[in-house]
């Protein structure tokens, strides 16, 4: 049998969140485990839990259908520029770039194990409406990368964000969310965070 060699030009670079959606069972274990999508919900939640810490949010809705699941809570995802995008769309782009804007060191390590970059990396559409500091923003993704980005003056009276992800099916088959194991999910959640009103509905 013949050794295979390797050299410089056997090495592949991935851009970008390309390694996600290339070996998604590194990030995405406990889907495939678990037969459903549940602890992308969790996880997606780590800004809003971020901001809860800070008593900038008390209240979460999340709709879930299928594959798609849509977050909306009453505090607004940073438009400030950094390093030539707004921290928006770093947190929703930039692998890491999730735990780094994180204020509480707890939540980066139990509510963001993957990270929002990840979970939108692993979407097929991703779209995010915020309203932060009297600034409206509108982005949108495809497979983790930014399509479409608006930033506009608002005139909005109180901050609020709506994330919706329609997760891929190219990476998780006919996975869907289970709203029956969602919501004993959530209600731990809640007895962790009991003043933070959280509700789960089917879209």
């Amino acid at each position: 049998m013949e050794e295979k060699k390797y050299t410089a030009e056997s090495i592949q670079v991935l851009e970008g969140v390309a390694h996600v959606r290339l070996r998604p069972q590194m990030y995405f274990q406990e889907c495939f485990d678990h037969k459903n999508l549940n602890v992308l919900v969790l996880y997606a939640l780590c800004h809003a839990v971020d901001e809860y810490f800070d008593d900038h949010c008390n209240e979460i809705s999340i709709g879930i259908e299928g594959n798609r699941m849509v977050i909306e809570y009453n505090a607004g995802m940073s438009l400030e520029i950094s390093h030539g995008l707004t921290k928006a769309e770093c947190i929703m782009t930039k692998i890491g770039a999730c735990s780094n804007e994180k204020k509480h060191l707890e939540v980066g390590a139990e509510f963001c194990f993957l990270g929002m970059a990840t979970i939108n990396a692993a979407t097929e559409k991703c779209e995010v409406n915020t309203f932060c500091n009297r600034q409206s923003g509108h982005l949108i993704f495809e497979k983790g990368n930014t399509i479409f980005t608006e930033i506009t003056s608002g005139d909005h009276t109180e901050d609020f964000t709506k994330i919706s992800f329609e997760m891929s099916k190219e990476i998780f088959g006919d996975l869907t969310f289970d709203i029956n194991d969602l919501q004993s999910r959530i209600n731990i959640l809640k007895e962790k965070l009991p003043n933070l009103k959280m509700g789960l509905y089917k879209l």
